[in-house]
């Protein structure tokens, strides 16, 4: 991983955008701020980048054009297990130790950090969890609904207690191609559970109660998957749904049949291992939006500390197509 002095102007332009002083060495007005022994000021991320060596390497520089470049292994896949309420699947999202890099660094507790391509939610979760205020936004509603629940995470117990009010025989008709990836009664317990949802928290809802919206979540993870774990029968990895089509010739191919699942049990257990690593604290005012990236005026001026993100792969990646069964 490269990492160009252009890019951390890059940075102190953004925070300059969010109320900070323009560039002139610092990325904020007093370098001393932050967490205890944490400086904030460029020199002090450009000396923090040089020493780095968390994985037995030196950080290297070289010089291209011009541009000084620093070159390490600053986050890697095993690089401190990521807390496993970030284990929510999503086509082309980036491990949470990414954001976790440059919130620690570049932010103190309580700013706002902030990605205009949010997809499965990874910076605003990775945010709250270091006591940032969180801020998203993704033209895709599909966002919200996996980002959303995870800022305020309601009691397993609760979502115990509410999947045992849910009338299992109240369902309406489904599309019968469906079957090719779901058991004639898993898909009847998915519309029973559609229809309860659509009743207790419906899309329109944007304040809609936490152990619905946790479930709803959970479930639309829980679709279609490759294991035991999921409510479909083996299909493609979890954060991507193949047409109709293509499932009955991996139904053919197999000489299988969706199998019978036990939808609410599968949901509680997803519940627990999401929950394995302890319950986060609520964020009680974050900003969830909706929209094209450059119309995001909900959020205010001069209110965002940093921005992380990864803009979407649209020449490579079809994220409709690959969340149809989804939405």
């Amino acid at each position: 991983m490269m990492f160009p002095v252009a890019t951390m102007k890059a940075n102190a332009i953004l925070a300059s955008a969010a109320g900070s002083p323009a560039w002139g060495g610092d990325l904020f007005p007093d370098p001393n701020v932050g967490s205890p022994g944490n400086d904030l000021s460029s020199e002090g991320l450009l000396t923090d980048i040089r020493n780095f060596r968390a994985f037995g390497t030196a950080t290297a520089e070289q010089t291209d054009q011009g541009i000084p470049y620093f070159i390490n292994a600053f986050w890697t896949s095993g690089q401190r297990k990521a807390h496993s309420i970030q284990e929510v699947s999503y086509r082309a999202c980036f491990k949470p130790q990414l954001p976790e890099f440059f919130i620690s660094r570049l932010t103190r507790s309580g700013e706002t950090v902030f990605d205009p391509f949010m997809g499965r939610g990874t910076t605003p979760v990775q945010a709250a969890l270091m006591g940032r205020r969180p801020a998203g936004n993704d033209i895709n509603p599909l966002a919200v609904l996996l980002t959303r629940p995870r800022l305020r995470v309601p009691a397993i117990t609760d979502v115990v207690e509410r999947l045992r009010t849910i009338d299992w025989t109240r369902t309406r008709a489904e599309p019968p191609e469906l079957l090719a990836f779901y058991h004639p009664k898993v898909l009847s317990d998915l519309s029973a559970l559609k229809c309860w949802i659509d009743v207790a928290a419906p899309l329109e809802d944007t304040d809609p109660d936490p152990v619905v919206d946790w479930i709803r979540m959970v479930a639309i993870n829980r679709l279609s998957g490759h294991s035991p774990g999921f409510f479909s029968g083996r299909s493609m990895p979890p954060n991507q749904a193949v047409s109709i089509k293509s499932q009955l010739r991996i139904n053919e191919k197999l000489g299988v049949e969706p199998p019978l699942r036990d939808v609410a049990g599968i949901i509680v257990k997803k519940t627990r291992s999401l929950l394995s690593d302890g319950m986060p604290s609520a964020t009680s005012n974050p900003s969830l939006l909706t929209g094209k990236a450059d119309h995001c005026g909900q959020i205010a001026d001069a209110s965002v500390a940093l921005v992380v993100t990864s803009p979407p792969f649209l020449d490579i990646v079809n994220y409709a197509a690959d969340n149809w069964l989804r939405c």
